[in-house]
């Protein structure tokens, strides 16, 4: 209850601020939040099934009948919202109309009052102890999921085949998988977000996650080859892999979102693979979404102590990425296992161990 104390506050400082008298919360990313982890998703396509209401003294959870029993029970139980419960065929909108009457409202989606999502983001980036602690067991954990299920590609198996025992090796440990990319071969070298398909593997494969747990996200992507890599695949990856250390030790507190893009430009460049900096976006700031932001020339966002991150690169047929937290203006990263190949890279007097590809 602490945790939603804290970020209650938060809140109710933005309305502060802003003159706002109630907020309404209605992304799964935000009900996440607000919540500490807990859920109201159905259909993750769409907005949570429940919303938080929070004023300048009181915090609600408005239910449907379809939805009531179960979040209030299951999820929300001892958090100290007051239930706003109604039939799920009655108007949601009239239900509220007394708690909201005469009220400056805004919401995180524009489902009442004006879409402030924008300025309630933020809110979440500095990540509370119990946040951290989730992220220190989640990312150990989903990333052996994953690195087990690549260690166990076969040949001729096809991505389809592969997608899903990574996706039913998570969702068995309680993870959703809102990202599951895999490629094999021609179609790790052609395509930089390459959903899978019956193509087989022959020498190649790739998978690339995010996985949530808590609502919070892991993004994490592996290679493996069957057999010795080739000369220039190895070259390739020795300059993603350097790019993505620029990345890693240059997101410091302080440091503009943009300064970090820069940094991994120059890697791209000095190593001579220029061009494919412009074919895939290269990462950000992370948390409950799969990126809070992911970073461009018009970025304004700055790195924040206790924040998430996850960088990208990719070079042609090679990527590299983890998940990292930003800790006393230090680079945690939280889905490295040890149990992997790695290369050590040095950037600009630092050294960092970055995912390799594994011989099978």
């Amino acid at each position: 209850m602490r945790e939603t104390e804290e970020k209650i506050l938060r809140v109710r400082e933005l309305m502060e601020e802003k003159g706002y008298d109630a907020v309404v919360l209605n992304t799964n990313e935000n009900f996440f939040w607000i919540t500490g982890g807990k859920s109201a998703f159905v259909d993750k396509s769409g907005p949570a099934a429940s919303k938080i209401l929070i004023t300048k003294d009181k915090s609600y959870a408005v239910c449907n009948s379809s939805e009531r029993y179960r979040v209030m029970e299951e999820e929300l139980d001892g958090l100290g919202f007051e239930l706003i419960g109604y039939l799920w065929h009655e108007d949601e909108a009239k239900i509220l109309e007394p708690y909201l009457k005469g009220l400056k409202v805004v919401s995180d989606n524009g489902c009442y009052g004006e879409n402030k999502g924008s300025e309630i983001q933020p809110l979440r980036y500095i990540l509370t102890d119990e946040e951290i602690a989730r992220f220190r067991q989640i990312g150990p954990e989903s990333t052996r999921i994953l690195e087990e299920c690549v260690r166990q590609i076969k040949k001729g198996e096809t991505e389809f085949e592969i997608a899903g025992r990574i996706t039913g090796a998570l969702m068995a440990k309680g993870y959703q998988v809102p990202v599951c990319l895999v490629a094999a071969d021609d179609r790790l070298k052609k395509f930089r977000h390459p959903i899978p398909t019956a193509n087989k593997v022959e020498k190649y494969a790739m998978a690339a996650i995010c996985a949530q747990k808590y609502g919070l996200t892991i993004s994490i992507s592996r290679i493996v080859s069957f057999g010795e890599v080739d000369e220039d695949k190895m070259k390739r990856l020795k300059a993603v892999v350097k790019a993505d250390a620029a990345y890693i030790l240059s997101t410091v507190p302080g440091a503009t979102a943009v300064s970090v893009l820069e940094a991994g430009k120059a890697v791209y460049e000095a190593e001579g693979y220029g061009p494919d900096f412009d074919l895939h976006h290269q990462g950000g700031g992370l948390g409950y979404p799969t990126r809070d932001y992911c970073t461009n020339f018009a970025c304004t966002e700055v790195v924040h102590d206790r924040q998430g991150f996850s960088w990208n690169p990719t070079i042609a047929g090679v990527k590299a990425e983890d998940t990292f937290l930003v800790i006393d203006g230090k680079q945690e990263i939280v889905s490295h296992t040890g149990e992997w190949v790695y290369e050590e890279v040095e950037y600009k007097g630092q050294k960092i161990l970055r995912p390799g590809i594994l011989v099978l």
